[in-house]
């Protein structure tokens, strides 16, 4: 099964999901959203075999993201994090026959937190919206002939 969405937005899921408390912590706050981020990448075509590293290096990442001095430079560390999780993704799609390029633009945090979301379930729901649209543009290419080219899904 492809990407899907609702892994984002129903529980465990992104921090908030189906009405759940934030984390309280950085540390849980990154341990939550990696957790929710590998989650919804098992299921990615191609497969990975680097999910779980992939997770492991979105943690680490943002738990240095959340420390930033204000939210542009937390948004900035956001996509920066984000790029080494899709990179850490895209090497594991070998296993699979595929060589994996991650997506070639920034999530867009910056401009994804410009506007506050009306509620709780909005915000979830708009983020997961951006992850989803943000993730289908990675690309693998088969490496064997005939050397096809997919959108990750």
């Amino acid at each position: 099964m492809p990407l899907n969405p609702a892994a984002l937005t129903s529980s465990p899921g992104l921090p908030g999901a189906a009405g759940a408390d934030y984390p309280t912590t950085r540390a849980e706050c990154a341990q939550a959203w990696a957790a929710a981020e590998g989650d919804w990448a098992a299921a990615i075509v191609p497969a990975s075999t680097t999910v779980s590293a992939a997770q492991s290096t979105l943690e680490a990442a943002l738990l240095g993201a959340f420390g930033g001095p204000d939210a542009a430079t937390v948004a900035t560390a956001m996509d920066a994090a984000f790029l080494a999780f899709a990179t850490t993704l895209a090497g594991g799609m070998a296993g699979a026959g595929f060589a994996g390029v991650p997506p070639p633009a920034p999530v867009g945090f910056a401009a994804l937190f410009a506007t506050p979301a009306a509620t709780r379930v909005d915000g979830v729901a708009k983020v997961a919206t951006r992850l989803q649209a943000w993730m289908i543009t990675g690309t693998a290419t088969l490496i064997a002939p005939p050397n096809t080219p997919i959108i990750w899904s």
